[in-house]
């Protein structure tokens, strides 16, 4: 018997196979197969170029995997009937550089939403068996930091920074983390790229299939870097829209993340 996903955005709910069956998972770039034998589960996965894949998703029944992929065996002695995938951000710091510089006038407050890919989790149920973790596309690396000496080693990512939840466009691969940024300082700030903290964000999602992370909340007081920094928390409102999907990777320290963040600005 087949368990399919009841909400058309919902690739993150449980999925039960029959023996000898093969399921197909498209998110955004991710083509994911799956399959299940009396002894065994094959997994087999590409990653598309973005002109492929064009924010697809779908999950659904397949013939068989396409003989070109390599799948990977797990073996049992009885072959658990389902699989679960599970949406988790990046072990490393995102940085996105915005198309434009912004600059933000003393006293002035300003809300931006970023997006960032995620890792899916491929892990089977009763009992919980984590197979792999597969990022949905490939980020170059990149040093983030004043010198070569000080900083860290993070992801760099393009996309839009965007001024309002309308404007949001609906991927399934990417979580969107609203970033609070507040100029106490008298001089004017201007920004041209940010660091976003991923690995210390949780995933939440919401009913109409976006992901999201907590918030970030960056307060920037004088010429000589950030020097207020912290994750915040969903409001109880939104927290009762969404649905968390997965912890955060690391937890918070508060020291490292005023390094990370005090060079991302430019007065």
């Amino acid at each position: 018997m087949t368990q399919q996903n009841t909400t058309p955005f919902a690739w993150w709910l449980p999925v039960e196979l029959a023996e000898h069956q093969c399921w197909h998972v498209n998110i955004g770039p991710l083509s994911l197969y799956l399959s299940r034998q009396p002894q065994q589960w094959l997994l087999a996965y590409e990653q598309l170029s973005p002109t492929e894949h064009r924010e697809q998703l779908s999950s659904a029944a397949a013939l068989c995997m396409p003989p070109g992929l390599t799948a990977e065996r797990y073996m049992f002695r009885q072959s658990p009937a389902s699989f679960c995938l599970t949406p988790l951000l990046l072990d490393r710091p995102v940085v996105v550089k915005t198309l434009q510089p912004l600059h933000i006038p003393s006293g002035e407050q300003i809300t931006l939403y970023i997006s960032s890919p995620v890792t899916v989790r491929a892990a089977l149920r009763q009992p919980d068996c984590p197979l792999q973790d597969i990022a949905v596309t490939r980020l170059s690396d990149t040093w983030f930091g004043p010198s070569t000496q000080v900083g860290e080693l993070c992801y760099a990512d393009k996309t839009h920074a965007r001024f309002s939840k309308d404007e949001l466009p609906k991927r399934p691969h990417r979580a969107i983390t609203p970033v609070h940024i507040h100029n106490s300082s008298r001089q004017l700030l201007s920004l041209n790229k940010i660091s976003i903290p991923v690995p210390y964000l949780a995933v939440y999602s919401s009913a109409d299939g976006n992901l999201w992370t907590d918030p970030i909340r960056l307060q920037h007081e004088s010429a000589g870097g950030l020097t207020r920094f912290k994750t915040g928390q969903l409001s109880t409102a939104e927290l009762g829209s969404m649905t968390q999907l997965s912890p955060a990777r690391t937890v918070p320290d508060k020291h490292n993340f005023i390094r990370a963040f005090t060079h991302m600005f430019t007065d």
